[in-house]
């Protein structure tokens, strides 16, 4: 059993090595700064609370802790590699190996959310980039300012950096009354019309437990009594949550019906002076948006985030 354990060993270094030299392309230059010191987030942090801010956000991304290379799974793809990797990695996962593909850190990913988290560190809590944690940051901590009534929600929690985030926003201001809301199926995409939606979707896409998540936010020290959890599929939970008013509603429901889920049952909740955040705004997403805004006659300017995210504040 050692014997062959020991070539299949050897064999999968040497189609990995022969392979790489055959189709991989030579790997970049790591910048010469890593992406923890190159990154910024706002505002600049001035302020232990802003600091703790600060810190978070880069964690909640990796943009922490990543080095000059990123190690990133090596799924099925159209390289020799890449195509034996599903056939290789049982192997290699009994003596703790796995194929990764290594990748020059580069700051962009971590700022922006676009392409889906595909090039920075996998383990995050979030997919969003910190231009988006500043946003959100910016809202929660201007409403409480504004003593704007209502909690907060994230309807497509995943793995729950986002709330996180709003919680630690609660607890560095001192706020002790609003909710956090944590509004997820924990088992992936629903059933969705691909007409509407487009491709690059699937069922069961993007599933994260519940358990995981109430995980992750006691990896923070962020689990408590104002952090609420709705599971389910919006359609099913959000008519009867138990929510009276909002002051931040925070969308990140990938599809056309989910979105519009979110919009009939929340935002009339959301109270004036609040804001509506939504991480998608193309494709079946921004058709929600754009009707639901149109007949019901949403005047207030949308304004961008990063490339793929909006936010307003309500008016009236």
């Amino acid at each position: 059993m050692f014997l062959v354990s020991i070539l299949v060993l050897s064999g999968a270094l040497v189609l990995a090595l022969v392979a790489s030299l055959w189709v991989e392309p030579s790997m970049p230059k790591p910048s010469p700064l890593t992406v923890a010191c190159a990154v910024s987030t706002q505002p600049q942090p001035q302020t232990p609370e802003e600091l703790y801010l600060d810190l978070l956000k880069r964690t909640l991304t990796r943009a922490q802790v990543v080095g000059l290379y990123e190690r990133h799974t090596l799924k099925p793809g159209i390289s020799i590699i890449s195509r034996l990797s599903p056939f290789l990695n049982p192997f290699l996962r009994r003596k703790g190996l796995e194929l990764v593909r290594l990748k020059a850190a580069e700051v962009e990913p971590y700022m922006d959310a676009s392409n889906f988290n595909l090039d920075r560190l996998e383990d995050g809590e979030t997919m969003v980039g910190l231009r988006q944690l500043d946003n959100v940051q910016f809202c929660v901590t201007d409403a409480i300012h504004r003593k704007v009534p209502g909690d907060l929600i994230e309807a497509g929690a995943w793995r729950g950096g986002v709330t996180i985030l709003m919680r630690a926003v609660l607890k560095a201001v001192g706020d002790g009354n609003r909710k956090v809301w944590v509004a997820d199926s924990f088992e992936g995409l629903p059933a969705f019309d691909r007409e509407r939606n487009g491709g690059g979707w699937e069922p069961g896409m993007m599933a994260v437990s519940l358990d995981e998540a109430k995980m992750n936010f006691r990896r923070y020290g962020l689990l408590d009594d104002q952090v609420r959890f709705l599971k389910g599929f919006f359609s099913d939970t959000l008519p009867a949550a138990p929510i009276t008013t909002l002051a931040v509603l925070r969308s990140d429901a990938d599809l056309y019906e989910s979105t519009r889920d979110v919009l009939n049952n929340l935002y009339p909740k959301l109270s004036v002076g609040g804001y509506a955040i939504f991480d998608d705004y193309k494709a079946g997403c921004r058709r929600a948006i754009d009707e639901y805004r149109a007949s019901h006659h949403i005047t207030e300017q949308m304004l961008p985030i990063d490339s793929l995210a909006v936010y307003w504040r309500r008016e009236r």
